[in-house]
């Protein structure tokens, strides 16, 4: 998991050529833009292409468009490409070249893997250069005080934020800031997104809840037959561990609630279990594969990883939690 930055939709109304696009280039843009929505990555990306091929491939807002799908797929090189693409075409507009530069960055710096990495150089440029062209709060600044820190400049990356959380009123970037203020290490470490759901048991349970522990998150569901193979392990892990503090939680992609419940009590599954029926949380843990599981340190932060199930995956998920019990702070 790596730190996401803010990527911010801008559609200019601005003529962007030097003479008007065929009426078919709009009806093309407004598919495009409710596939993304729909998180249609493909079908997106492919009907920004067919958009930008109408106007001999020269509107930046197609070409951003494809960035938006293109990071959608995790294609992070490809969608900065598409954003220098698109500031070739802009004609002047500066929301579309900010929109640009923005989403340019947020690509570098999602590339970006050490500290020193020259992409996030590239990133903390082209921040600027959005900031450079537009009035009052913008997300740019968020996401240049981010990368700042990222690079451990954490006292310039604290004052961009601080800046930022002073004009952004209610946006809900504004939480987030806050919390990498209080803790620039949030921009290096992988922890965990913040949460809290009421358990199958009638419970409510945070993150902050399990601060101290060694958390195991099970992403699962009853008709992915993997998940199912695993059950028996995750039922010894919880044994071996039952006096340890080590939690487990899972969180069910499931659509029947009755299947869902079913299953947990047939199998005498004795942990907590939470049912993600708008897949909220597979999405802010940015899990696509199930089972997929996710071992948090004492301190929310994910140090280990596992996609799918196979014959080591028990023995791998125990011999990491017993190391992070040993190095739990006595």
């Amino acid at each position: 998991m790596v730190t996401r930055l803010i990527i911010v939709c801008v559609l200019s109304v601005a003529p962007l050529l030097a003479q008007d696009p065929p009426p078919e280039f709009a009806s093309k843009m407004q598919q495009a833009e409710s596939q993304l929505k729909l998180r249609q990555w493909e079908p997106a990306l492919k009907t920004y292409k067919e958009a930008n091929a109408l106007v001999d491939k020269k509107s930046a807002r197609a070409h951003i468009g494809m960035a938006r799908a293109y990071e959608g797929l995790k294609a992070h090189k490809s969608a900065a490409d598409a954003c220098t693409e698109a500031l070739k075409y802009t004609n002047g507009d500066k929301s579309l070249e900010a929109a640009a530069f923005n989403l340019r960055g947020t690509s570098n710096f999602t590339l970006a893997e050490k500290h020193d990495d020259k992409r996030l150089k590239q990133a903390e440029e082209d921040f600027r250069s959005a900031l450079a062209l537009v009035e009052g709060p913008h997300i740019a600044q968020y996401n240049l005080g981010v990368a700042l820190m990222k690079m451990r400049r954490d006292e310039e990356g604290t004052k961009e934020l601080t800046d930022f959380v002073s004009k952004a009123g209610r946006a809900p970037e504004v939480a987030a800031a806050k919390k990498f203020i209080a803790d620039p290490r949030r921009a290096r470490e992988p922890f965990a997104p913040d949460f809290s759901v009421t358990t199958f048991d009638g419970e409510y349970l945070s993150l902050e809840d399990l601060r101290g522990k060694v958390v195991l998150v099970d992403f699962w569901a009853t008709w992915c037959p993997p998940c199912v193979q695993a059950t028996p392990g995750l039922k010894r892990l919880q044994a071996k561990f039952k006096d340890e503090p080590f939690v487990i939680l899972g969180i069910s992609a499931d659509r029947q609630r009755g299947e869902w419940q079913s299953f947990i009590v047939g199998n005498s599954l004795k942990w907590h279990h939470y049912l993600d029926e708008r897949g909220q949380l597979a999405r802010s843990f940015g899990i696509e594969v199930f089972p997929s599981y996710l071992l948090l340190d004492h301190e929310g932060i994910v140090r280990h990883t596992w996609t799918g199930y196979g014959s080591s995956t028990d023995g791998d998920i125990e011999h990491k939690a017993k190391k992070l019990l040993k190095d739990l702070p006595r």
